[in-house]
């Protein structure tokens, strides 16, 4: 140890002298401050973990004035500079030194000869130069650019001393979390359940399939030897290039975190800034086992920032979680083989949380403001070792839950609209079959069109009231039975008796029913003179009344029916304005629309289900199924964004999801297909 000592102390001196410094006392100052720095560090009673700073950043902790806290804000710059340079090898020499000092939780800070001992020796240099601000931020300038440059060639020298003396690299366990044995950067394909969505997908893991792809792809190695137990044991030089590595992601995670606190795109009404974080922004060197976990996911946050249906807040969110999610995954085994992991459930549950939500939608909004305050949350928890995230999946749950009952309740009014309106259209449709029978049963141009004028409303109105079992539906269709009879001729006796009796009851329930449709007297006297003519010849056995000749019975007055499309097509939706006290549905139904004998009741669809689907102008819609007809089918579709509701014949919307332009989004899994576009994006490449 003495070696190393002596060793570090003369060639940081030589490095001194080559920026620019002369002066002796300047340079014994450096060289004590490091030497002291050393045995204080490695002292028997030194303690590893966040005690072990006493006494080390004493003079960053007395700060007097502004100068001594603008070189502590330069010092720790350059500290991080060199912590961040891969080419300067400290963490090995700090490996010989755990077993060296037998302190195998030794961290960076503590290492006697890392770069704690550097800058005390800086702060030194300033104290005992007595130049001025401006001077000593020069003088650390020069020293930087020469400690980038020299150090690596130390710490070579370094590492060959204690190797000299037989000094062994330790060997510590790493503990994974449960539910893996494979390491993170060997995980297979793993679980194929769903991915943990409210209705997740099924299938292979993407996500494992896509890391196998880029270590193909660039011809990676293993981080970690395969098999064993869940409490794997590495060569600590992995342990440590780990946490230097964590070290890097935790600046940059500092420098994300402070330029989204400084966003003004927020305020402006811009769309927030979306970055991706590759290998190649912390040095990595390409195919490297850590250089594949953050190239996955840079691949899988590339496409989850491109999602065109995510808003551009709830993207930034999940965004906050980029880094944190990589640690995760560098130290957790089962991120990339479980389908159901936590962490890859929270992203899905966030996108489900989000679903519907307009892409311009601000920040301001409720599931948009408590989704940051989440990702927030799941930050800070995800750098704790054993980061529980079962209360934030909870969280997200009764997020969802709450948001999708309060749509359910907003869109009672339109539900209602729709049933409404679909009970008038079946009574109409009910009537206009019931005309086309009574057509046939007479052939009296006078009858035949009072019915098609006025009978066919009255049948529609008895069948809004009881349906077409109800007692008032059969006394009307009774009622033209008898109307009709009375016209036909009476040959015998007993029959004009019978006429003369019921003409009486017939004429009041014939203009009960007229009364009930507001039609007025004026109005209804042409068909009962007629009416009146009729009878009278049909006393007289005449087949007919002079002024209405009888003819050939005729089909009814009705729209001809639409042509058939080609079998399994769809016709053309028909779209309709639905409104009552300021409600609008898009009715947008099927003009021939009925229950196929052949189709069951069980659709792809659900009620609760968010729906990516088209209107006939083609414009694209999300919402969710508030409720579907019993007898119709019609799909009752809403979202409180739109102002309106959209109610969709279930034939069209099967046509739709057949030929993909409608999908079911509450049944993906943002994680997941993000994941599947990343591997088909590399492997058609």
């Amino acid at each position: 140890m003495r070696d190393c000592r002596e060793l570090f102390q003369r060639r940081l001196a030589e490095i001194a002298r080559q920026s620019g410094i002369s002066s002796p006392s300047v340079i014994d100052a450096f060289s004590r401050e490091i030497g002291d720095a050393h045995d204080e560090l490695a002292s028997s009673d030194q303690q590893d973990g966040f005690e072990q700073t006493n006494g080390l950043t004493a003079s960053r902790i007395t700060l007097v004035g502004n100068d001594d806290l603008e070189l502590d804000i330069r010092i720790g710059e350059i500290a991080n500079r060199l912590k961040g340079n891969e080419r300067i090898g400290h963490w090995r020499v700090q490996l010989r030194y755990m077993t060296l000092l037998q302190r195998p939780k030794m961290t960076a800070e503590n290492n006697p000869v890392g770069l704690e001992p550097i800058s005390r020796g800086l702060w030194a240099i300033c104290r005992e130069s007595g130049n001025k601000l401006d001077q000593n931020l020069d003088q650390l300038d020069r020293l930087e650019a020469k400690l980038l440059a020299l150090l690596p060639d130390v710490y070579v020298e370094l590492n060959g001393v204690l190797e000299r003396h037989r000094v062994e690299p330790a060997q510590v366990k790493i503990v994974q979390r449960a539910g893996g044995a494979k390491s993170p950067f060997q995980a297979g394909v793993g679980s194929s359940e769903g991915s943990g969505g409210l209705g997740g997908v099924t299938g292979r893991n993407a996500l494992s399939d896509l890391q196998q792809a880029l270590r193909k792809q660039f011809g990676a190695e293993d981080l970690v030897p395969a098999g064993g137990s869940g409490n794997v044991t590495l060569d600590v030089s992995t342990i440590v290039m780990l946490n230097h590595l964590m070290d890097q992601l935790r600046g940059l995670e500092l420098r994300q975190l402070s330029s989204l606190d400084n966003d003004s795109s927020a305020d402006s009404g811009e769309k927030p800034r979306l970055h991706t974080i590759k290998s190649k922004d912390l040095d990595l060197p390409l195919g490297k086992p850590a250089a594949i976990a953050l190239d996955t996911l840079s691949l899988i946050f590339e496409r989850i920032f491109a999602a065109p249906d995510l808003p551009d807040v709830v993207k930034a969110a999940i965004g906050r979680l980029q880094i944190p999610l990589l640690k995760l995954a560098i130290t957790d085994a089962s991120f990339f083989a479980d389908t159901r992991h936590p962490a890859r459930q929270l992203v899905n549950r966030m996108a489900r949380a989000a679903i519907g939500l307009d892409p311009d939608t601000g920040r301001d909004h409720v599931v948009c403001a408590n989704l940051g305050k989440l990702a927030d949350s799941v930050r800070s928890a995800l750098e704790k070792t054993e980061g529980e995230l079962t209360p934030y999946l909870e969280e997200l749950d009764a997020l969802i839950v709450e948001r999708d009952q309060s749509l359910q309740a907003k869109a009672q009014p339109y539900v209602q609209l729709v049933l409404d309106h679909e009970v008038q259209e079946s009574a109409r449709t009910n009537a206009r079959n019931w005309l086309g029978h009574a057509l046939e049963k007479t052939t009296e141009p006078a009858i035949r069109q009072f019915l098609a004028d006025y009978w066919q409303r009255v049948m529609e109105a008895a069948c809004l009231v009881g349906g077409m079992s109800g007692t008032r539906w059969q006394e009307c269709a009774d009622t033209i039975v008898e109307l009709n009879w009375s016209v036909q001729p009476k040959p015998t006796a007993d029959e004009r008796k019978r006429l003369i009796a019921l003409i009486p009851s017939l004429l009041k329930r014939i203009n009960t029913e007229l009364d009930r449709l507001d039609i007025s007297t004026e109005e209804r006297t042409p068909f009962v003179n007629a009416c009146f003519d009729l009878q009278t010849a049909a006393m007289r056995s005449r087949p007919g009344a002079p002024d209405f000749p009888a003819q050939a019975p005729a089909q009814a007055p009705l729209a001809p029916a639409a042509s058939s499309p080609p079998f399994g097509e769809v016709p053309a939706p028909q779209a309709q304005i639905l409104e009552l006290d300021g409600k609008l549905v898009q009715y947008i139904g099927l003009p021939t629309e009925t229950k196929s004998p052949w189709r069951t009741d069980s659709h792809a669809w659900k009620e609760g289900d968010w729906i990516s689907f088209l209107l006939p102008d083609g414009e694209r819609l999300c919402g969710r199924i508030c409720w579907q007809g019993s007898l119709s089918g019609t799909v009752l579709l809403f979202n409180t964004g739109w102002g309106y509701a959209v109610a969709l014949a279930p034939s069209s919307l099967e046509q739709q999801l057949r030929d993909g332009r409608a999908r079911i989004v509450s049944a993906t899994s943002l994680f997941d297909e993000a994941a599947s576009q990343a591997l088909g994006q590399i492997t058609t490449a």
